[in-house]
């Protein structure tokens, strides 16, 4: 599968077919056949398959599709499914700004979470999710002065039940419990990761030695500090580069680069590429500046 290929469905392309004008959208769905093309996204899809029959495929893994299951697909992952039976889905789609504001709450590093997509939830579980669903959708069909603080207030809810789904994995929940300052690291991660990148300023924070951090994001989530912290950094420039047309300096300067030299480095050393040559790449114009490369 060619990637430069893969078309990028954009929410404000949403939000005109369905004449829904807002960061989050209720999408509801039911057949006998369903078939998508690979595509990616520039919104975070939260699926919710009341029964159906099938395979989802991320990110060139497949995943089963069945009743009772919620599947996360994060902003320009590359994704399509098809399902062979009878089917009831329930979609929310949340913008970027929106699923930066969600991600703060979110006790796992975004790596775990698409590393292990699918949460299997039990009927009671299940049903809670759907409330929240449905109540996002009822808010949306009667807009209010304070709609999006209660839209707000219920994506919260749905954060805190996949983060508490999510726990439950043996994995995960080891890691929790034993070493809490892994997941305070994560959570002070998410809030400043485009001012901050050493892994002193973060090991000084949580007032711990900086090796001593390294070797517990090395033991217990596979990476080293420092690679945790740009993995985090990096997902978030490709995605700029990918679905935006931000000028190529904006971006370096909303990530608190020194310089455009500094930036177009970083993104050279983990991507293989400079900036304008990654988005040449993916088909995005590049503005023409002489000092961008």
């Amino acid at each position: 599968m060619n990637e430069r290929n893969i078309p990028i469905q954009r929410i404000r392309e949403v939000q005109e077919r369905l004449k829904i004008y807002h960061d989050i959208i209720f999408c509801q769905s039911k057949g006998s056949y369903y078939w998508y093309n690979p595509i990616r996204h520039d919104f975070l899809s939260l699926i919710l398959f009341e029964s159906a029959e099938g395979k989802h495929i991320i990110e060139g893994k497949a995943y089963l599709i069945q009743g009772k299951l919620l599947h996360l697909v994060f902003p320009g992952q590359i994704h399509y499914w098809n399902c062979e039976s009878q089917h009831e889905i329930c979609q929310l789609f949340i913008s970027e700004n929106i699923f930066e504001r969600m991600e703060r709450l979110m006790p796992f590093p975004i790596f775990m979470y698409k590393k292990k997509p699918v949460i299997d939830l039990d009927d009671e579980d299940f049903n809670r999710f759907m409330h929240e669903f449905k109540d996002i959708r009822d808010e949306l069909q009667i807009p209010s002065p304070v709609m999006s603080e209660i839209i707000y207030s219920k994506m919260k809810i749905i954060v805190r039940n996949i983060a508490k789904e999510v726990q439950k994995n043996t994995e995960y929940l080891n890691v929790y419990e034993s070493h809490p300052v892994l997941f305070d690291f994560m959570n002070l991660l998410n809030k400043n990761f485009r001012q901050e990148r050493t892994k002193k300023y973060y090991a000084d924070q949580l007032r711990i030695n900086a090796n001593y951090l390294n070797i517990l994001c090395k033991k217990y989530l596979g990476r080293t500090a420092i690679e945790i912290i740009h993995n985090q950094t990096i997902e978030k420039i490709k995605y700029k580069l990918m679905m935006t047309a931000d000028p190529l300096k904006d971006i370096a300067f909303d990530f608190s680069f020194q310089n455009y030299g500094h930036f177009s480095g970083f993104v050279k050393k983990h991507t293989g590429i400079t900036p304008k040559k990654f988005r040449e790449l993916y088909g995005i114009p590049v503005e023409k500046r002489s000092n961008q490369q």
